[in-house]
């Protein structure tokens, strides 16, 4: 497949996660962040910080932001794990859950609206396109973080500027 057409679908990518970020926010009436911990502390019940950073894929400074205003909404109560006084719980109040309640009709209806038009079979082809692409960039990540070298393309030139003072001083 050629370079451009895969550098474009990547890109198509990043904006599509942008117009889906900002059309969640819009419908919903939450950014889907701050959904993702409402939804998992309404499905799961009181759960740590670390579990909910994890689970949320949040940073753990981002998530700690939420959770600060969403506790000053009243939302949620945190309060020390009886346990392991390392870790934070976190709980939805009635105020919290009431949130939830409310918001997830919209959120049945921005998946209906925006995978109206497409069938079945293009749904499911999406979405292994889009597990195929999440284990990929997962692999990435991890391939860059160990610091392994990524597979060589066919027929690529290494253009970085030691490569190319390596080719001129080599003529």
């Amino acid at each position: 497949m050629p370079t451009a057409l895969k550098r474009n679908v990547i890109q198509q990518l990043s904006l599509t996660y942008r117009a889906m970020m900002l059309a969640f926010d819009a419908q919903v009436g939450h950014p889907l962040p701050r959904w993702r911990i409402i939804l998992s502390l309404a499905e799961r019940g009181t759960c740590s910080q670390k579990f909910l950073a994890e689970h949320c894929r949040l940073d753990p400074a981002s998530l700690t932001r939420q959770l600060q205003s969403m506790e000053a909404l009243g939302w949620l109560s945190r309060a020390t794990d009886p346990d392991d006084n390392r870790l934070t719980n976190v709980t939805l109040t009635d105020a919290g859950m009431a949130v939830h309640d409310e918001a997830t009709p919209r959120r049945q209806a921005f998946f209906d609206d925006t995978l109206e038009g497409m069938t079945p079979d293009e749904i499911a082809t999406l979405e292994s396109a889009l597990v195929h692409l999440e284990a990929q960039f997962k692999s990435v990540a991890s391939r860059a973080k160990s610091g392994a070298a990524a597979p060589a393309a066919p027929n690529a030139k290494d253009t970085t500027p030691a490569r190319k003072r390596a080719t001129k001083n080599a003529s």
